[in-house]
C-alpha cells in the first residue's frame, strides 16, 4: 500500500511539473513583403531649468510601413511614409505654444499670439505640409537591431526648400535646427529603440536578457524580463540601473513596459521613460523623456 501510494504522489507531482511548466517562445517578430502596418510613436519631453519644469514638448509620428523584402545582405527592407505629425511646444512660464497638427494645419498658426510666434508656427506648417505622404527606407539586420534609414535627409532638403522662405538668414537657421533633429540617424534611433526587446533566444515568463542601448545622454545596459504572458500577448519590463555621465554630471536610468504579439513577435505598444537627474549644483537643465510605441496591421 505505501509503495502505491508513493507511486501514485511522484506521478501527481510529475503531472503537475509539467502542467506548470512554462513555455518557451521565439519573440522574433515576423514581416511578409507586401503586408502594411501602422507605426506610431510617441515622444514627451519635460524640460528642467534649474529644477524647475519649464518646458514640455511632444512630438508624435505615424508612418505607413510597407514591407518591401530583403536585401541580397539578408536585411529586411521596409518602406516607411509619414501619415501624421502633431508636434507641440509649450514654454510653461509664458505659455508660449509653438507646433503642427497635421489634422487640423492651421490650428497652432491661429493660436499664436504675437509675430514671432506667428512666424515660428507658419514655418512648422510649411515643413509638416512638405513631410506628409513623403517615403524614407529602414533597413532591418537579421537580429532585428536597425541597421540604416536611408532618405529622411533628403525628404527634409525637399520639403525645406519647398517652403521658399524669402530671408536667407531665417531660412539658414530654421533649416539647421530642423536637420539637427529630424534626420537619417534620429530616425534610425526611433525604430531601432522601438524593436530592441527581440530576445535572441526563447524566453518565458520569469526570464530575463540584457541589451547595450543607447540612453539620450549616453551607453545604457538595459535589462528585459517577461512579466506575464495572457490572451496572446507577452508583456516585458525594461529597466537599467543608473549609470553616469561625468560630463555633465548628471545620471540617467530607464524603465519601462513593452508588450508583444506572442505568435507574431511584433510590437504592440511600449512606455519607455528615461530619466536624469543631477549629480553635482552646477546642472541647469534636465530632461526627463517617455517613449511610447504602438504598432497594428493595416
Amino acid at each position: 500500500m505505501t509503495t502505491k501510494s508513493t507511486v501514485l504522489l511522484t506521478g501527481l507531482i510529475f503531472f503537475s511539473s509539467i502542467l506548470s511548466a512554462q513555455v518557451k517562445r521565439a519573440i522574433i517578430p515576423v514581416l511578409t513583403p507586401g503586408e502594411q502596418y501602422i507605426f506610431k510613436n510617441t515622444t514627451i519631453s519635460d524640460i528642467h531649468d534649474d529644477g524647475v519644469r519649464a518646458i514640455n514638448q511632444s512630438f508624435s509620428t505615424s508612418w505607413v510601413l510597407r514591407v518591401v523584402g530583403k536585401t541580397a545582405q539578408g536585411k529586411l527592407m521596409i518602406r516607411a511614409t509619414y501619415m501624421k505629425i502633431n508636434q507641440r511646444t509649450e514654454h510653461l512660464f509664458t505659455h508660449d505654444l509653438t507646433g503642427f497638427n497635421s489634422d487640423d494645419f492651421k490650428e497652432f498658426v491661429v493660436k499664436s499670439v504675437g509675430d514671432e510666434l506667428h512666424t515660428k508656427n507658419d514655418q512648422l506648417r510649411k515643413l509638416g505640409e512638405g513631410m506628409l505622404g513623403k517615403s524614407f527606407t529602414v533597413y532591418i539586420n537579421p537580429d532585428w537591431r536597425v541597421d540604416e534609414v536611408t532618405g529622411v535627409d533628403s525628404l527634409i532638403n525637399i520639403a525645406l526648400d519647398g517652403m521658399e522662405e524669402q530671408n536667407q538668414a531665417v531660412a539658414q537657421s530654421f533649416g539647421k535646427a530642423t536637420r539637427g533633429t529630424v534626420n537619417n540617424e534620429e530616425i534610425r534611433k526611433i525604430f531601432d529603440g522601438a524593436f530592441s526587446y527581440v530576445p535572441e533566444e526563447e524566453v518565458a515568463v520569469g526570464d530575463k536578457w540584457y541589451k547595450d542601448d543607447n540612453h539620450h545622454v549616453g551607453p545604457l545596459r538595459a535589462e528585459y524580463i517577461v512579466k506575464s504572458e495572457e490572451a496572446n500577448e507577452m508583456e516585458i519590463a525594461v529597466s537599467s540601473a543608473t549609470s553616469i555621465n561625468n560630463d555633465i554630471q548628471a545620471s540617467y536610468s530607464r524603465k519601462g513596459t513593452i508588450t508583444v504579439d506572442v505568435k507574431t513577435g511584433l510590437l504592440l505598444r511600449s512606455s519607455v521613460k528615461d530619466d536624469m537627474k543631477p549629480r553635482a549644483g552646477n546642472i541647469t537643465r534636465l530632461v526627463v523623456r517617455t517613449v511610447k510605441n504602438e504598432m497594428q496591421k493595416k
